[in-house]
């Protein structure tokens, strides 16, 4: 009966790479949230700070307009950046989760051949039961015949 150890050792190795391709999805995927989570503190920031200065603009001097629009015009671009890095993590994510259904898949296949010839070999081990069984019940027969041949 051939060993299976080699198939053993390939699923063994299929399931350590799917674990760490899900180990490394997860991660990726909270890098994913705290960027958009970042991105959102900077977007009601930024509505917060407009709601107030809607409030305050008619009192300003021409010099604080200025800085005022300077520090959106700021806080704008730094919305742009973490916009681009939640779209970077979210691509990150999907790359991660195609390379996990992918080790997933591998592993899956790697089971079923194992199953597979689990079963060919039990499948082989019962006919050669029921062929030695078989051999004994003629063999016994075989006795019993000669017995009541020469008995008669």
């Amino acid at each position: 009966m051939p060993s299976l150890t080699p198939l053993q050792t390939a699923i063994s190795l299929a399931t350590r790479e799917r674990d760490a391709a899900a180990q490394r999805l997860a991660v990726a995927r909270q890098g994913w949230l705290a960027a958009q989570v970042q991105l959102d503190q900077l977007q009601s920031y930024a509505g917060e700070t407009e709601a107030r200065w809607r409030l305050q603009a008619l009192r300003c001097t021409p010099e604080i307009m200025g800085h005022h629009y300077q520090f959106m015009q700021r806080l704008s671009h730094a919305i742009g950046l973490q916009t681009g890095v939640v779209a970077q993590q979210a691509g990150a994510v999907a790359l991660l989760a195609d390379r996990l259904r992918v080790a997933d898949t591998r592993r899956e296949g790697l089971l079923q051949v194992h199953a597979r010839r689990e079963a060919e070999q039990r499948r082989a081990l019962d006919r050669r039961e029921q062929k030695g069984s078989d051999e004994q019940a003629a063999l016994q027969y075989r006795r019993l015949a000669a017995g009541s041949i020469g008995g008669a």
